[in-house]
C-alpha cells in the first residue's frame, strides 16, 4: 500500500483496497478486468478481448453490454491521477493503481525480498474467484505456473546466499507438495537439513482404478499412473507450561515432514497447509478441499506425543504410537521418534496402495460415510436416522463398503437404545450389517465392534467381550472401540476397569462424542461415585438420552427434587419407559447391578 489511491490484492482473496485500508465495493468481473491488465505488459486490451475473456458463455453482443455495464459500475474509481479504468470506444486501460504482483514477480534478490514472495504464492494467485470457463482460467493457471517457476529459481538461487535456512526448509517442502518429484529441490532439502533424507525405493506405478474425473492436486505424467496419496501431519497445540516440550513435538512433526517429502510413493502438505487445516471438524469437507487421503494426528499430553494416522476416507486410525519426552537428551529423542514416526507413515500408506485406490474409484461412497458419521457424533433419534440416510447412499455407490455396513449397524443399535422398547428387530439389523461388514473387511475393527456391542443387547456377554477384544487387538488405539469394551465391561460388573478404559478413550479423543461420557457414568453410577456421574453428563452436548442416570443419580444423593426434574424430562421424551421391562431387557451379569439401578429409579419415581 502507498498511501494514495487503491490497491488490488490478487494472492489469496481477490479485492480492491483504498487508502485507508478499507475493501471497495467492486463487481467481481471487474476485479478480473483489473488483474488483467494489470499483468499484461501494456496495461490495456481491446474490449472484444475482454468482453471474449470475462463472458466467453455468452453471445459477442451481450457479452460487449456486460462490459460497458461493469466499467459503468466502476465509473466511481478515481484518484487525483485519474480513474481505475479508462475506456475509448475500442479499448480499456488501467489507471494508477499498485497491486501485489510486483512482490512476486521478482522474488528474486533479497532474503526479505524472498519472504514476501513465498508469503504471497502460498495464498496463491486469485484463490477464491469464481473464473470465466476457458481462456481466463487458462491463463490464471499459467500465471500461477510462471509464478511458481519464478519462486522454485529464486529459491535455488538463494540457497547459499540466505541465512534463514528454516525459511528455505519452508518453500522447499511448498514447492514438493505441488510436485514430489522434483529431484532438485529434494536435493536442496536435504543440503538444508540436518541429515539425509530418508531411504526411498525406487518408485512404484499405482494401477488405475478406472474412470475418475475429480481433479487432483498432484499430475501424473503417464497415462498409467493416478495420484498418489496426500498425507497431512497436523501439528500438535499447545500443551502445559513447558513451551520446550511443544516446541520440540512441533520440530519433530517439522523433521518428519522434511524426511517424507523425499517419497515418491505419497504427497506430502507443507506445513503451513497443515497447520490451518488441523482444527478442521468436518472430514468429508477437510477430504474434499484438500485432496488428503492420509492425517497424522497429533496431541500433547503429559504423558508424552500422542500420534495416530487416519486412512481418511473411512476415518479410520491405521497405525498410532505414543512417544515419551523429557527435558533430557531433547535432541536425540527429536531425531528417533522423528525417524520412527516416519518410517511407520511410510509402511502403512505404501501398504495400503488398495484403500487408496478403492477410495480413488468410489469418492462418493466415502463422502457419503463421512457425512453419516458426523450426524452420529450426536445421540439424538433424528441424528441417527440421518445418519443411515448417509450409509444407505454410500452403499448405493458401493454396496460391499464395510465402514458403511458397519455404520449401518450402530444406527440400529442406537435406535434400540433411545427408544428403550426392546426391539429385537433392531438388534438382529444391526448384527446382519455388522456381519456384513466383516466378511467384506475382515480387519475392520469397527465391524468387530459392532458385533461386540450387538452381543452386549442380547445377553452374551462373554461374545461380546471376545468381539471387543479382537476389534481392541486391531486397533489398540482406536478410541471408539475402547469406548465399547468398556461399555460392555460395566455390564460385565466391572465398572471400574470399565471406567479406566474410557479415561484412556477420552485421552485419545479429547473432543470425545456424547456416547462417551455416557458410558462413563454409567460406570461411575455403578461405583457409587454419583455426584462424577452427574459430572459427566454435564460435559455432554445432547444431556437428553442420560437424564434416567442422573435422575437416579440425584435420588441416591437424597436430592428429591432434582431427581424429579430429570425424570419428568426422561418421562416426556419416552413416555412408554418402563423400569422393570427395561431391566429384564438391559443385560448385567450379576443382580446388584440390577437392584441398585432399579432402587435409584424406583427412588426418582419412575
Amino acid at each position: 500500500m502507498t498511501g494514495h489511491g487503491y490497491h488490488l490484492q490478487t494472492f489469496g482473496e481477490l479485492r480492491l483496497i483504498d487508502a485507508g485500508g478499507a475493501v471497495v465495493a467492486c463487481p467481481e468481473r471487474g476485479l478480473l478486468i483489473l488483474v488483467y491488465l494489470a499483468v499484461s505488459e501494456r496495461k490495456a486490451a481491446s474490449r472484444e478481448k475482454l468482453a471474449a475473456l470475462i463472458w466467453p458463455e455468452r453471445e459477442k453482443a451481450v457479452a460487449f453490454n456486460n462490459l460497458r455495464s461493469t466499467l459503468w459500475r466502476m465509473r466511481h474509481l478515481t484518484t487525483a491521477g485519474g480513474p481505475v479504468l479508462s475506456a475509448t470506444e475500442t479499448e480499456v486501460a488501467l489507471g494508477p493503481v499498485t497491486s501485489d504482483l510486483a512482490d512476486l514477480e521478482a522474488p528474486e534478490g533479497s532474503e526479505e525480498n524472498f519472504r514476501k514472495a513465498l508469503s504471497l504464492w502460498r495464498e496463491t494467485f486469485i484463490a477464491f474467484a469464481d473464473l470465466p470457463p476457458g481462456r481466463y482460467a487458462d491463463w490464471v493457471a499459467e500465471k500461477r505456473r510462471d509464478f511458481t517457476d519464478r519462486l522454485r529459481a529464486a529459491l535455488i538461487d538463494g540457497e547459499k546466499r540466505f541465512a534463514d535456512r528454516a525459511i528455505l526448509r519452508m518453500a522447499s517442502m511448498h514447492l514438493l507438495e505441488l510436485e514430489p518429484a522434483d529431484t532438485a529441490i529434494i536435493g536442496l532439502l536435504e543440503r538444508i537439513s540436518r541429515g539425509p533424507l530418508l531411504e526411498v525405493a525406487p518408485p512404484r506405478a499405482l494401477s488405475p482404478p478406472g474412470a475418475f474425473s475429480r481433479e487432483m492436486p498432484v499430475e501424473v505424467s503417464a497415462p498409467d499412473m493416478v495420484p498418489v496419496p496426500r498425507v497431512a501431519l497436523l501439528p500438535p497445540a499447545a500443551f502445559g507450561s513447558d513451551p520446550m516440550l511443544h516446541a520440540v513435538s512441533a520440530a519433530v512433526i517439522e523433521d518428519i515432514t522434511i524426511g517424507l517429502c523425499a517419497l515418491r510413493s505419497m504427497s506430502v502438505v507443507a506445513p503451513y497447509t497443515a497447520e490451518r487445516i488441523r482444527d478442521a471438524t468436518d472430514k468429508a469437507a477437510f477430504l474434499e478441499r484438500h485432496g488428503v487421503t492420509y492425517a497424522l494426528d497429533c496431541h500433547m499430553s503429559d504423558r508424552g506425543l500422542f500420534t495416530q494416522l487416519i486412512f481418511l476416507p473411512s476415518d479410520q486410525i491405521v497405525w498410532a504410537e505414543r512417544f515419551p519426552i523429557s527435558p533430557v537428551g531433547l535432541i536425540q529423542q527429536r531425531e528417533q521418534i522423528a525417524f520412527h514416526i516416519a518410517r511407520a507413515v511410510t509402511h502403512r500408506v505404501e501398504t495400503g496402495q488398495a484403500e487408496h485406490l478403492d477410495y480413488l474409484a468410489h469418492p462418493e461412497a466415502y463422502y457419503a460415510y463421512l457425512g453419516g458419521l458426523r450426524h452420529l457424533s450426536g445421540l439424538g433419534l433424528p441424528e441417527v436416522r440421518r445418519a443411515r440416510r448417509d450409509f444407505r447412499e454410500a452403499l448405493k455407490h458401493k454396496q460391499d463398503l464395510a465402514p458403511a455396513l458397519s455404520g449401518m449397524a450402530r444406527t440400529f443399535v442406537n435406535e434400540w437404545l433411545l427408544t428403550a422398547r426392546a426391539d429385537e428387530e433392531l438388534l438382529s439389523s444391526a448384527e446382519q450389517y455388522a456381519r456384513e461388514a466383516i466378511e467384506s473387511s475382515d480387519g475392520l475393527s469397527a465391524a468387530h465392534r459392532e458385533v461386540g456391542v450387538v452381543k452386549l443387547y442380547q445377553g452374551d456377554l462373554d461374545e461380546s467381550l471376545a468381539s471387543l477384544d479382537q476389534a481392541e487387538q486391531l486397533s489398540p488405539h482406536y478410541a471408539d472401540v475402547l469406548y465399547s469394551h468398556a461399555d460392555t465391561l460395566v455390564h460385565a460388573s466391572r465398572p471400574a476397569e470399565a471406567l479406566e478404559k474410557l479415561k484412556k478413550a477420552l485421552s485419545l479423543n479429547p473432543l470425545a462424542p456424547d456416547a462417551y461420557l455416557w458410558s462413563a457414568a454409567g460406570a461411575s453410577y455403578f461405583l457409587g461415585q454419583y455426584e462424577e456421574c452427574i459430572g459427566f453428563v454435564q460435559g455432554m452436548k445432547d444431556k437428553t438420552p442420560a437424564d434416567r442416570i442422573v435422575a437416579a443419580s440425584w435420588a441416591m444423593l437424597g436430592d428429591r427434587k432434582k431427581a424429579r426434574q430429570h425424570r419428568m424430562r426422561a418421562s416426556k421424551a419416552n413416555p412408554t419407559f418402563d423400569v422393570d421391562k427395561w431391566l429384564t431387557v438391559i443385560p448385567f451379569k450379576e443382580q446388584w447391578q440390577k437392584d441398585l439401578y432399579r432402587e435409584g429409579l424406583k427412588k426418582a419415581g419412575f
